[in-house]
């Protein structure tokens, strides 16, 4: 069970990374095209630091559940649920902020 907590933990730090990187991609192209920013997109992707702090409360939930003797089948799924709760909602914003400003309105 330790074992799969673990894992679940480095793979949302995986989603993390690509996350930051994907923002870091998404600024880098608005750069050259020098169009103001969204508001949604200057809120989540533009001071894209706090990306890569996401996985720390699940790090340290990994490390105090590792730390007990045995690991109940409740609290691993409680975890599971968190974390990819978690993951979907970075995913999402992410994308919803990376897509917007490439969308033409028409009036």
């Amino acid at each position: 069970m330790k074992a799969f907590i673990w894992l679940l933990t480095f793979a949302f730090v995986a989603v993390c990374i690509t996350c930051w990187a994907m923002s870091r991609l998404v600024l880098h192209s608005l750069a050259d095209t020098n169009m103001a920013l969204p508001a949604v997109t200057a809120l989540v992707i533009h001071p894209n630091g706090w990306i890569l702090a996401c996985p720390l409360p699940w790090l340290i939930y990994s490390l105090v559940l590792t730390l007990r003797r045995e690991v109940t089948a409740s609290a691993a799924l409680v975890f599971a649920g968190t974390l990819l709760l978690g993951a979907a909602i970075l995913v999402c914003m992410v994308v919803v902020a990376s897509v917007i400003p490439f969308i033409t309105l028409k009036a």
